[in-house]
């Protein structure tokens, strides 16, 4: 089982658990956690202009903003070192979206497009088809 405080049970993490998280983590470098003022003139100067203020990362930090740009959290990320899917969107949303990418690959790869999206593949057969393409990809083929 993942600990508790794993990047894996934080990807399902409200926006201002997973700000927090990080920050607690100490930033980039892994020092004393940065204030919110450190964070947003770090991405800024980054960016080559104005992306954020200390004043909106605090409140989306502590919950009371809840929405943002992508760019935005995109920067964040960047600060952070952690790819922007992380703070955009949820773990669950993440796993669906592949697991119906993989479905359509399946689909095509079956040369039937026709039940694209639809969750008639398991489990199982994903990961068969994941296993599959990673051994052609590497020349197995078998």
């Amino acid at each position: 089982m993942r600990d508790a405080n794993s990047a894996c049970a934080a990807a399902s993490l409200p926006l201002a658990r997973k700000l927090e998280y990080l920050r607690s983590r100490g930033g980039p470098d892994g020092g004393e956690p940065p204030s919110d003022r450190h964070i947003a003139d770090a991405v800024n100067k980054a960016a080559g202009e104005t992306v954020i203020s200390h004043v909106t990362l605090g409140k989306l930090r502590k919950g009371e903003q809840t929405a943002t740009t992508d760019a935005r959290l995109a920067a964040l990320a960047d600060y952070f070192d952690v790819d922007p899917l992380f703070l955009q969107r949820s773990r669950e949303e993440i796993v669906n979206e592949i697991a119906l990418r993989l479905r359509y690959l399946i689909a095509l790869h079956a040369d039937d497009i026709t039940g694209t999206g639809l969750p008639g593949n398991s489990h199982a057969e994903l990961v068969e088809f994941i296993e599959r393409a990673v051994r052609e990809r590497q020349g197995d083929g078998k």
